[in-house]
C-alpha cells in the first residue's frame, strides 16, 4: 500500500499506533491518524497481487472512499455484498464493518480517499450540511456502492483528479486537495440515488475451506501444518489439498506464506518493528526464510520495500 505524503495531515492514511487490534481476528479496528482540521486524511494507492488472501472484516474511524482501477471480486458492506470491477466506487462510513475479496488472476488495484467526517461537516457551508449528513449516515449504516456505469462518471472523475493532483503536488496543493475533497463529498451526496442498495447474490465458493482460512487468520504466527488445516475442515489431507487448490487457486501452505507476507507488509508499513521482529510475529522461523518468501511474493527485500512504500 503506497500512501501519499505519509505521516503528514494531507497524505496521512497510516494506522495510528496500537489501534490495529487482533482481539477478534475476523473484525479489526483500523483507525487512521486524524488531526481534526483537514477533511482529507489521506490518499492511498493499493495494488494487490495474486494469489489473494481473504481480507478481514474491519472498520475505520473515518469515511473510506475507494475507486477500483483494475481487477474484480466482491466487497462486503455491513450485511450486503456486491461484485466489483474496474470503475466501481465503494464508500464505507465511520464504524461500518466491511471487507474486500479479490478474485481472478489479474492484479487488483484500488485507490482510496480517507475523509474526516467531522472536519468535512465543519468546513461545509451550513446550507449544504443536511445533504452531506444524509450521505454520511447512509455510508455509516449500509455503505455506498456505485457500479461502473455512465451515471457515476462525475464521481470517478473527481477521484481521479484528486489522486493526480496529490501525486504531482502533494503538500503544495493543500488548498486544492481539500477543496476537491469537498467536491467529491458533494457529488456523492447528489448521487445517492445511484448507489446500489440491493446486494447481488453471490455463491460463496470458498465455503468448504472457510474453517481453514479462519484457522490461518487466527494462528498464522505459529508453526502450521497442512494436517491441521485439513482437520479444521474435517477432510483428509489429500482431499483437502485438492479442494483447497481448486477453490483458492493455490496450495495450502503457499496460501499460508502469502497470508503471512501480507500481515508482514502491514507491520512494515504501519510500525517501527525491525525486520527480525516482523519475521517472528508473522510466523517465519528465521529472517532468511522471511526475506526469501518476501522477495518471491513482492519482488524486493522487506527493508527495500519499507523504504519505498510511500510515494
Amino acid at each position: 500500500m503506497d500512501t501519499l505524503n505519509a505521516k503528514k495531515p494531507i497524505g496521512g492514511g497510516i494506522y495510528s499506533p496500537n489501534l490495529v487490534s487482533a482481539e477478534d481476528p475476523n473484525r479489526e479496528r483500523r483507525d487512521y491518524e486524524l488531526n481534526g482540521q483537514s477533511p482529507l486524511v489521506g490518499l492511498i494507492d493499493n495494488p494487490w497481487y495474486p494469489p489473494y488472501v481473504p481480507d478481514r472484516s474491519h472498520y475505520h474511524n473515518c469515511l473510506e472512499i475507494g475507486l477500483c482501477l483494475s481487477g474484480e471480486g466482491t466487497v462486503e458492506l455491513g450485511r450486503g455484498q456486491w461484485r466489483f470491477r474496474a470503475g466501481s466506487v465503494v464508500a464505507a462510513g465511520r464504524g461500518l464493518r466491511h471487507c474486500q475479496q479479490n478474485t481472478g488472476r489479474p492484479m487488483t488495484h484500488w485507490q482510496y480517499v480517507l475523509v474526516d467526517e467531522d472536519a468535512l461537516l465543519q468546513d461545509a457551508p451550513a446550507r449544504h450540511r443536511a445533504a452531506l449528513r444524509a450521505m454520511l449516515e447512509a455510508a455509516r449504516s449500509r455503505g455506498l456502492y456505485f457500479d461502473a456505469g455512465e451515471e457515476c462518471r462525475d464521481l470517478r472523475s473527481a477521484l481521479e483528479t484528486l489522486f493526480e493532483l496529490g501525486r504531482r503536488r502533494q503538500d503544495s496543493a493543500r488548498l486544492e486537495l481539500e477543496t476537491l475533497t469537498m467536491l467529491l463529498a458533494a457529488i456523492m451526496s447528489r448521487s445517492l440515488e445511484s448507489a446500489m442498495s440491493d446486494p447481488s447474490p453471490d455463491a460463496d465458493a470458498r465455503r468448504p475451506v472457510e474453517p481453514a482460512l479462519r484457522y490461518v487468520s487466527e494462528n498464522y504466527m505459529l508453526r502450521l501444518r497442512v494436517e491441521e488445516l485439513a482437520a479444521s475442515c474435517a477432510m483428509s489431507v489429500s482431499y483437502f489439498r485438492k479442494v483447497f487448490d481448486r477453490v483458492m487457486g493455490v496450495a495450502p501452505m503457499e496460501y499460508v506464506n502469502r497470508y503471512r507476507i501480507n500481515r508482514a507488509m502491514n507491520l512494515l508499513r504501519g510500525t517501527d518493528e525491525t525486520v527480525l521482529q516482523v519475521a517472528v510475529q508473522t510466523g517465519f522461523p528465521s529472517v532468511a526464510t522471511f526475506n526469501r518468501n518476501f522477495r518471491r511474493f513482492v519482488g524486493t527485500s522487506p527493508a527495500d520495500w519499507r523504504k519505498n512504500a510511500h510515494i
